[in-house]
């Protein structure tokens, strides 16, 4: 996990925090100031992005990196590259990021493995100025994730 400078990123990069920010404008909580934005990149260049749904029930919820990967899967994108998570507060708490929740890390980390081969995933995590922008992967957002053998070995997706 490394802190990286927006000038640092490549032109992809930067569109997809870009994609990222504007999908977190779509935004739905009528009771809090926080907001997310996704953009997840798949491998043949695709992008879908997503943003966070606050119901009255949390868990009723819809988290915007969520969002993002079950619209490419509905789409038979199973191959991904990065994510990028975008973090809003609405002028409360501009420097802080939003890191991914725990189910989130643990759909991530399932989602390495939907091509049938294993793929780790970039992350990009930024606050809603991209002053402040974290690179990390999958991996190192949840080393010791849970895999189902049986779904390890007959779930392989294909196109």
């Amino acid at each position: 996990m490394k802190d990286i400078l927006f000038e640092q990123l490549t032109e992809t990069q930067k569109n997809l925090l870009q994609q990222a920010k504007e999908a977190g404008s779509h935004y739905f909580n009528k009771k809090g100031t926080r907001r997310v934005g996704s953009a997840l990149l798949c491998s043949d260049a695709s992008v879908y992005q997503g943003t966070s749904i606050r119901r009255t029930n949390v868990s009723n919820s819809t988290c915007a990196e969520r969002m993002a990967l079950d619209k490419a899967i509905f789409e038979k994108k199973y191959s991904y590259e990065t994510i990028v998570i975008v973090g809003f507060f609405d002028g409360e708490i501009e420097d802080e990021l939003i890191s991914p929740c725990g189910l989130c890390r643990q759909i991530l980390s399932e989602a390495e493995n939907y091509s049938g081969e294993r793929r780790n995933i970039e992350v990009l995590m930024s606050n809603q100025n991209f002053s402040k922008i974290i690179q990390t992967t999958t991996q190192e957002l949840f080393p010791i994730a849970y895999q189902a053998k049986s779904y390890e070995s007959q779930n392989k997706l294909t196109t």
